[in-house]
């Protein structure tokens, strides 16, 4: 049996062994909904550990930081989750939209990593310096960093401003609507991710340490980067509906009132979860550039 095989069943096992007590907690928790979000999490969980452990672990600092976030100060936020679909237990098309980019990306890491005939358990790398896994880490920094920017932004005492457009006041959880201390939040929340990168990388990479922590700054400078993105596209291509009976914009094409919204702006195709989607392969792709850039820098 191919050492491809037997990695991908040892890893499953240990997946499902590992991800198993995370899923009681989030039962408890109700931190995704009910049957969907539960199963689709418990897939993607078992998918992350198998690409790599150390990606795993970024995903869980994604998820549990995030959740955390999203139900602080939730009483305060309550109106705004209604009125834009920012909740805080994620469905099973929320949590498909983030993590998605960060598989893509890693099964291409996954597939040039062990499928060559003479990979063996001791030169298989689960942080090697793959460009792949790097993109895997910037998506998942994107989405932290847009989560982080959103609930902490909402709950900012001055209104948000439009991003393209700094001089309009917006309601605040307005998709497109930013403000500065959701911004250090952002950046905050792509710090975290690009932090377990950089820990796995000194725990289980031989690079050097110089090398490790530029990767561990772009992944965070591109992750906050891809939240912006995430706020331009939601400005721009977003469809957003309004209600004639509240007059209220909102995300929802039935009103909260139980009133039909009349299409406003943007892309009916385009939903929140295909902003999130959209904006994290884009830092991932920028991620992949940066990479190569480095690349020959170093090599000249």
């Amino acid at each position: 049996m191919s050492f491809f095989a037997i990695y991908l069943m040892e890893a499953f096992l240990w997946g499902v062994l590992l991800n198993s007590p995370l899923l009681i907690i989030i039962l408890r928790k109700k931190l995704l909904s009910i049957p969907g979000g539960v199963i689709t999490g418990s897939i993607i969980g078992i998918i992350f550990y198998i690409i790599s452990p150390v990606l795993w672990c970024a995903l869980l600092m994604f998820f549990f930081t995030s959740s955390l976030v999203s139900k602080w100060n939730f009483q305060q936020k309550i109106n705004v989750v209604e009125e834009f679909s920012k909740g805080s237990s994620r469905d099973s098309l929320q949590v498909i939209s983030n993590s998605l980019p960060a598989i893509f990306f890693g099964i291409i890491f996954l597939t040039i990593e062990l499928l060559p005939s003479d990979v063996t358990i001791n030169s298989f790398n689960f942080l090697s310096s793959s460009m792949w896994l790097f993109a895997s880490f910037t998506t998942l920094a994107t989405h932290t960093a847009d989560t982080w920017m959103t609930e902490v932004g909402i709950t900012a005492k001055k209104a948000p401003r439009l991003i393209t457009n700094l001089r309009k006041k917006v309601p605040k959880g307005t998709s497109g609507g930013i403000t500065l201390v959701g911004t250090i939040a952002g950046l905050a929340g792509a710090l975290t991710i690009s932090s377990v990168y950089l820990l796995g990388g000194i725990l289980l990479s031989e690079e050097a340490i110089s090398s490790l922590v530029i990767r561990f700054i772009i992944i965070m400078v591109l992750g906050a980067l891809g939240g912006f993105i995430d706020s331009l596209e939601g400005a721009t291509i977003q469809g957003m509906y309004y209600c004639e009976n509240c007059e209220k914009e909102t995300e929802r094409r039935l009103h909260r009132c139980g009133k039909r919204t009349l299409f406003l702006k943007g892309n009916p195709l385009i939903s929140n979860d295909v902003v999130n989607l959209s904006s994290a392969f884009l830092s991932g792709f920028l991620a992949l550039i940066v990479f190569h850039i480095i690349e020959i820098i170093i090599m000249s």
